[in-house]
């Protein structure tokens, strides 16, 4: 496999940063659910940063990804099937 370069691992950086957020705003969700009620706006609003934080920390991940195989350019001599 081949290791990842220097943006990919900012970008897994900020996913997992991305899903530590998340589980922090499940918590607080929860706890906002508990006092103030599923009718509240502020409940409705961390669930939407819950939903936000957990997509985005998702793409960044697959973004992040290395490739499993090296990619050749186009006119490379191994290209031609010969």
């Amino acid at each position: 496999m081949i290791p990842r370069n220097f943006g990919r691992k900012i970008a897994f950086g900020f996913a997992a940063a991305s899903f530590v957020c998340t589980v922090l705003s499940l918590g607080i969700f929860a706890y906002s659910l508990v006092t103030r009620g599923g009718q509240d706006v502020i409940t409705a609003s961390l669930l939407a940063i819950i939903l936000f934080f957990l997509s985005s920390g998702i793409v960044l991940y697959l973004m992040s990804k290395p490739p499993k195989h090296k990619l050749l350019p186009w006119d490379h001599p191994e290209m031609d099937g010969k």
